[in-house]
């Protein structure tokens, strides 16, 4: 579990389920992921994944944590996988009602906070939607740096070391 000063980074549990398809499922969250809809289905699986696997940091490991107000609300998730044992990949959604207030921001500068604490990954990647202004700032804010576009997904990669994010 992580803490922060407004949040609780944790691991997806069951009773997340219904929250998650919430606001995974609001059209202005979905277009700047990868789903037109989150099934159920989807969200089971990945949350039973998830509390099957925990995350050790080996290779092609992955998790989902919960992103969670101090009042136990779900308002996002977040994505972490190892590409390799240098290399993390990590992702994140949030409820579009939460947007603008500095919790997407807190939440990947904690689980960032995290991996480098807790693991030997040097360099963390995360891609995003062209078209997501907010996300580029928050990556752009943190210290990353744009090193790949693709035309053909729309998107665009970004990496940092993660020495000189985390001081």
């Amino acid at each position: 579990m992580i803490e922060t000063e407004r949040l609780t980074i944790r691991y997806l549990q069951e009773e997340d389920l219904e929250r998650m398809l919430e606001y995974r499922n609001k059209r202005e969250v979905a277009k700047y992921q990868s789903w037109k809809h989150y099934s159920e289905r989807e969200a089971r699986s990945r949350i039973h994944y998830v509390q099957k696997h925990p995350f050790v940091g080996g290779a092609k490991d992955n998790t989902q944590f919960a992103i969670v107000l101090k009042d136990g609300t779900l308002i996002g998730d977040l994505h972490l996988e190892a590409l390799s044992s240098s290399c993390i990949t990590i992702g994140y959604t949030l409820d579009s009602t939460y947007w603008k207030q500095g919790y997407g921001r807190e939440s990947v500068r904690a689980l960032l906070d995290y991996i480098y604490t807790h693991y030997e990954y040097t360099k963390c990647i995360a891609y995003i939607y062209k078209a997501n202004e907010a996300s580029r700032r928050l990556l752009l804010d943190l210290g990353f740096k744009k090193f790949d576009e693709s035309y053909l997904y729309r998107d665009e990669g970004y990496v940092v070391r993660l020495d000189e994010v985390i001081k």
